[in-house]
């Protein structure tokens, strides 16, 4: 009786389940359909080049999607926008105070906005927009803080923004209900401001680097190795906005998002094989890589084995200090304990980040396609006893620089479907052979047809030859040649 129960009980829920997709199903085609029915875009901006070389654009002030506009205006000259970012290390000095100032600020609104947006909607069942809250409710929160006047308006628009942002992302089922920003993580240590009229600049004063930021003044940062300001913002190029940041070991950085006019990128729609690249990502190996003549592994440098003797002494330290967990507040050999894990954390960061930087680009010069898997990390990251190292090798951030290189450089870039079981698949008969599910078993022999294959060299041919055909089925045409090998 009870099993009967508990089928019953199964049965129903798999039902719901079943209508709850259906329904999600059929809402997502309901928006389609009204997306496609919407009106055209208006195109308000327009595109002039300068004597120079330069382009200056008009309209478009109050438009949303001004890249969009832009790269419009300038299809008549064979150019399009790039957008890049640019980090930088500051060194405050007597402007600490104020960099917190604008970052308190900027959290201050942040926590407002959501707080009364919440508030708003119990009340009214009605979204309360940025704008709104902007005319209606943040003149009367300056009014009550006074310090909060010492701030440009760009600051708060952000912060407004960046809350619309969460909200947008937790209805589309990306992340979770948005939180407020706190003083202790990231969320709450950082601003970002806007470019009008020449309020942030770089400039050598005294001969010396520095940023001029609004309502802060220069501060003065740390000029990449053999870099100048010209090769920060060259000719034509322009500033949009800034992120100042705190970071958790007590430095500072700020994140120029800057923007250029470059020649529209042309794809070429006849490839030679040995220009295609493609790679499995491992742990063992960080990937191996290549096409079905060569395949190069590349080993994993495990940037937090390195680092973990000391990580691990410097945390017991940290855990050995007084710290209030109501108040979040510890002493001041726990605020130096606390500088100490986070500067070890930073390295590593900055380790793993130089290394994807570095081969990213070396992949990008040496190929046309570039062909991968399309990982779930974050599901992957769910196996507890794979998950520190999955964090270290970091295999989303790699494929993103190799991304939007890749696509930079008017070259492919291609993900085959992470259902395809490339390790299982032999590359000569297409055997499938299920025992390789284990990831213990690094070698094995078709049962088929006798092939001796490595897991990783077999499983990169297998994606090298599945994104070959997916190229294919674009219309681009694949030809064999024998130029040069591409070396790592």
């Amino acid at each position: 009786m009870a099993n009967s129960n508990r089928k019953k009980t199964r049965k129903l829920h798999e039902a719901k389940q079943a209508k709850k997709a259906e329904d999600t199903k059929k809402e997502k085609s309901v928006r389609k359909a009204k997306a496609d029915i919407e009106k055209p875009i208006k195109y308000t901006v327009t595109a002039e080049q300068l004597d120079d070389g330069t382009f200056k654009f008009n309209g478009g002030k109050s438009v949303f999607n001004i890249t969009m506009q832009k790269n419009k205006a300038l299809e008549p000259y064979g150019k399009c926008i790039h957008n890049y970012g640019v980090l930088l290390e500051l060194i405050p000095g007597d402007k600490q105070t104020a960099i917190n100032q604008q970052i308190g600020n900027a959290r201050v609104v942040h926590n407002d906005y959501l707080s009364k947006r919440i508030d708003y909607y119990k009340e009214s069942k009605e979204t309360m927009t940025v704008s709104k809250y902007k005319k209606d409710y943040l003149p009367a929160l300056k009014e009550e803080k006074e310090y909060l006047k010492d701030t440009d308006k760009f600051v708060y628009e952000n912060a407004c923004r960046n809350v619309d942002d969460a909200y947008s992302r937790f209805f589309k089922g990306l992340f979770g209900f948005p939180k407020y920003a706190s003083k202790t993580k990231p969320n709450g240590n950082s601003f970002t401001t806007n470019f009008t009229n020449n309020n942030i600049e770089l400039k050598m004063v005294d001969g010396i680097p520095h940023v001029k930021l609004p309502k802060i003044g220069y501060v003065r940062f740390i000029l990449p190795k053999g870099k100048t300001l010209a090769d920060i913002q060259p000719h034509g190029v322009s500033i949009k906005a800034a992120t100042v940041s705190r970071e958790s070991n007590g430095s500072y950085r700020i994140s120029l998002r800057m923007e250029s006019v470059i020649d529209k990128p042309v794809f070429p729609t006849v490839i030679n094989a040995r220009e295609i690249i493609s790679v499995d990502l491992g742990l063992k190996e960080f990937g191996v890589f290549g096409n079905l003549e060569e395949s190069i592994p590349v080993p994993n440098p495990r940037w937090i084995q390195v680092h973990a003797k000391r990580l691990r002494r410097f945390q017991q330290s940290l855990s050995r200090k007084q710290y209030d967990h109501k108040t979040h507040a510890g002493s001041k050999n726990w605020e130096k304990a606390r500088a100490k894990v986070a500067k070890e954390q930073r390295k590593i960061a900055d380790q793993r980040r130089d290394f994807h930087h570095k081969l990213s680009r070396t992949i990008t010069d040496n190929c046309v396609a570039f062909i991968c898997e399309d990982l779930a990390v974050k599901n992957m990251m769910k196996n507890r006893h794979l998950s520190k190292s999955i964090a270290s090798v970091g295999w989303s951030q790699f494929l993103t620089m190799i991304q939007y290189k890749m696509e930079r450089a008017g070259k492919y870039f291609r993900k085959i479907s992470r259902w395809y079981p490339s390790s299982q698949t032999c590359g000569c008969c297409g055997y499938k052979n299920t025992d390789v599910k284990d990831l213990g078993v690094r070698k094995w022999i078709c049962p088929k047809c006798g092939t001796w294959h490595d897991r990783d060299v077999n499983a990169q041919q297998n994606i090298y030859k599945l994104g070959v055909k997916m190229l294919q089925d674009e219309g681009i045409k694949i030809i064999d040649g024998r130029e040069n090998r591409v070396q790592f």
